[in-house]
């Protein structure tokens, strides 16, 4: 009998220190280069911070130089911490503060110009609603993926959801129903993937891409019909729920508790996909077989038929995100409106390393950017509005290139699997 003596790999202490001298550079430079800007440009200005919903008399003025300064400092700071070497614990901890004093220098910045208040309120409470689009779709991605199905076709679904969903609306009269029409369109959608990529074993981003342009070429179509007939593309609108005294409460009412449903229900949707994927018998075979499935296999699990049903369900979520396009903004379908944010939740859910938690917070970076280059771009400031949309790409490419930790996909991600394969 052959004995296998190659040696065992070497442990990894997390506690020992370690130098990252890509990441390390990376923050240090940043952070100068904002005291930099602070000392050129900023010498004399502030940023003024207003509460717009509730405290509407109340303002507070800060002094942009020192903010700046300070933010810059901690950045270069951070940088210089991962220089000279931290455990590998504490190097989220400090890409973290470096990447969030970052951010909030650049807010400081742009909200110096003449004209420009951070309106606090307004600003989160837009930020929470933009974010849900990337929400749905990065969950629905995280499903498939931790399932091993590659689920390129987000975009598609996005578009059927919206279109479909507005379409029931009208012939039902009911924007409940329209909910569920759209659900229903983005399973759909999703069952050709699932039945192609399990059954057939089609190259699943080949298959996505097509679905995408499926998508896209069907509800152009449909809309260039609709658009000879009256009351089937009529705009109908979700009400806001407010939660009465709660949604006084300054900063978390306007926010939290004076939302659409969209609001809610992906926040729920966050942690009932978290709790399932991590904390039930199901979540644990979705994630065998998508990083192991011969050994689930070996298990008794049927793999192609849990992730035909994961991809189904997945759908569901795409085609709720969808409706957000429409019934969420109060918006007659258009063609081609959802602007390619299905490819963008696609990132979100690298940010967030397929884990709902993540997605949550890649989410909120995307849509409070968004929001704060709209807010920059109706007060006329001289920063540009797309630099600030830039910014989440930015961060994108960070994660991928590995500066704040390295984002690695399921093992079986895209890869076929036939009963018996080892």
């Amino acid at each position: 009998m052959a004995v296998d003596t190659a040696p065992a790999p070497a442990l990894v202490d997390d506690r020992a220190p370690a130098r990252h001298a890509r990441a390390g550079t990376v923050y240090a430079v940043l952070g100068l280069l904002l005291v930099a800007v602070a000392f050129t440009w900023l010498g004399g200005k502030s940023t003024v911070i207003a509460f717009d919903k509730t405290l509407t008399d109340a303002s507070w003025s800060v002094p942009t130089f020192g903010a700046v300064l300070v933010l810059g400092l901690l950045c270069a700071a951070a940088g210089a911490w991962m220089l000279v070497g931290l455990p590998q614990r504490q190097f989220k901890l400090a890409s973290t503060a470096g990447v969030a004093a970052l951010v909030l220098a650049l807010l400081f910045w742009a909200y110096s110009q003449e004209g420009t208040v951070f309106r606090a309120e307004s600003i989160l409470a837009g930020a929470l609603f933009l974010s849900m689009p990337y929400i749905f779709g990065a969950l629905s991605g995280v499903v498939c993926e931790r399932s091993g199905v590659i689920n390129i076709g987000i975009e598609g679904q996005f578009l059927m959801g919206a279109f479909t969903g507005v379409l029931v609306a009208n012939i039902t009269g009911s924007i409940y129903a329209g909910l569920v029409g759209a659900m229903v369109a983005g399973s759909l959608s999703t069952m050709l993937l699932a039945l192609l990529a399990t059954k057939y074993q089609v190259n699943q981003v080949v298959v996505g891409v097509i679905l995408n342009l499926l998508a896209l070429g069907f509800t152009s179509f449909m809309y260039d019909q609709l658009k000879k007939a009256e009351g089937f593309n009529d705009a109908f609108a979700v009400p806001v729920i407010s939660w009465g005294p709660l949604a006084d409460i300054p900063v978390i009412g306007p926010v939290l508790f004076q939302q659409k449903l969209f609001v809610y229900v992906g926040i729920v949707m966050v942690a009932v996909v978290w709790f399932l994927l991590y904390r039930t018998r199901w979540g644990l075979r979705t994630r065998a077989v998508g990083e192991h499935p011969a050994a689930a296999d070996s298990m008794g699990v049927n793999v192609n038929r849990l992730r035909y049903w994961n991809v189904v369900a997945a759908g569901l979520l795409a085609g709720f995100g969808g409706a957000w396009f429409t019934l969420g903004n109060s918006l007659a379908f258009n063609k081609n409106m959802t602007a390619g944010l299905g490819f963008v939740a696609l990132a979100v859910m690298i940010v967030g390393r397929w884990n709902p938690l993540g997605v949550l917070a890649g989410a909120l970076i995307f849509g409070f950017t968004t929001q704060i280059a709209r807010d920059l771009s109706a007060a006329g400031s001289s920063v540009p509005g797309e630099f600030l949309q830039m910014l989440p790409y930015a961060v994108t490419l960070v994660v991928v290139a590995g500066l704040i930790g390295k984002a690695k996909a399921p093992a079986a991600d895209g890869v076929p699997y036939n009963p018996g394969d080892k």
